[in-house]
Protein backbone atom coordinates (compact mmCIF):
# COMPACT_ATOMS: atom_id res chain seq x y z
CA UNK A 1 0.00 0.00 0.00
CA UNK A 2 1.40 3.21 -0.80
CA UNK A 3 1.47 6.13 1.61
CA UNK A 4 0.04 9.70 1.50
CA UNK A 5 1.68 12.44 3.48
CA UNK A 6 -0.15 15.78 3.86
CA UNK A 7 1.76 18.63 5.74
CA UNK A 8 -0.99 21.26 7.20
CA UNK A 9 -0.70 24.58 7.54
CA UNK A 10 -1.88 24.71 11.18
CA UNK A 11 -3.50 22.83 13.87
CA UNK A 12 -7.45 23.11 12.61
CA UNK A 13 -5.64 21.73 9.17
CA UNK A 14 -4.49 18.98 11.05
CA UNK A 15 -7.28 18.17 12.67
CA UNK A 16 -9.46 18.53 10.02
CA UNK A 17 -7.49 16.25 7.64
CA UNK A 18 -7.39 13.87 10.95
CA UNK A 19 -10.89 13.92 10.87
CA UNK A 20 -11.48 13.13 7.57
CA UNK A 21 -9.05 9.81 7.40
CA UNK A 22 -11.05 8.65 10.81
CA UNK A 23 -14.46 9.03 8.56
CA UNK A 24 -13.24 7.29 5.45
CA UNK A 25 -11.89 4.47 7.65
CA UNK A 26 -8.07 5.20 6.77
CA UNK A 27 -5.77 4.84 9.28
CA UNK A 28 -4.02 8.13 9.79
CA UNK A 29 -1.09 8.95 12.32
CA UNK A 30 1.02 12.08 13.09
CA UNK A 31 5.02 12.20 12.43
CA UNK A 32 5.28 12.69 16.22
CA UNK A 33 3.29 9.55 16.85
CA UNK A 34 4.49 7.31 14.07
CA UNK A 35 8.11 7.66 15.98
CA UNK A 36 7.52 6.90 18.81
CA UNK A 37 5.75 4.51 18.04
CA UNK A 38 8.98 2.84 16.29
CA UNK A 39 10.82 3.85 19.22
CA UNK A 40 8.64 2.06 21.39
CA UNK A 41 9.20 -1.03 19.44
CA UNK A 42 12.82 -0.39 19.16
CA UNK A 43 12.88 -0.35 22.93
CA UNK A 44 10.54 -3.58 23.64
CA UNK A 45 12.78 -5.20 21.26
CA UNK A 46 15.81 -4.43 22.72
CA UNK A 47 14.70 -4.99 26.05
CA UNK A 48 14.91 -8.65 25.54
CA UNK A 49 18.95 -8.53 25.17
CA UNK A 50 21.25 -8.96 27.91
CA UNK A 51 23.00 -6.00 27.54
CA UNK A 52 22.53 -2.86 25.06
CA UNK A 53 25.35 -0.43 24.70
CA UNK A 54 24.67 2.99 24.93
CA UNK A 55 25.96 3.32 21.45
CA UNK A 56 23.28 1.28 19.95
CA UNK A 57 20.92 3.36 21.91
CA UNK A 58 21.66 6.41 20.30
CA UNK A 59 21.85 4.43 16.70
CA UNK A 60 18.96 3.46 16.83
CA UNK A 61 17.33 6.58 17.76
CA UNK A 62 18.73 8.37 15.14
CA UNK A 63 17.96 6.04 12.84
CA UNK A 64 14.11 6.58 13.66
CA UNK A 65 14.68 10.14 13.45
CA UNK A 66 16.08 10.39 10.10
CA UNK A 67 13.23 8.43 8.24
Amino acid sequence: METLIIQPKDKAELNFFLELAKRLGAKAATFESDADERLLQSMEKNKKTHKVSRQEVFDTIHEIIKE
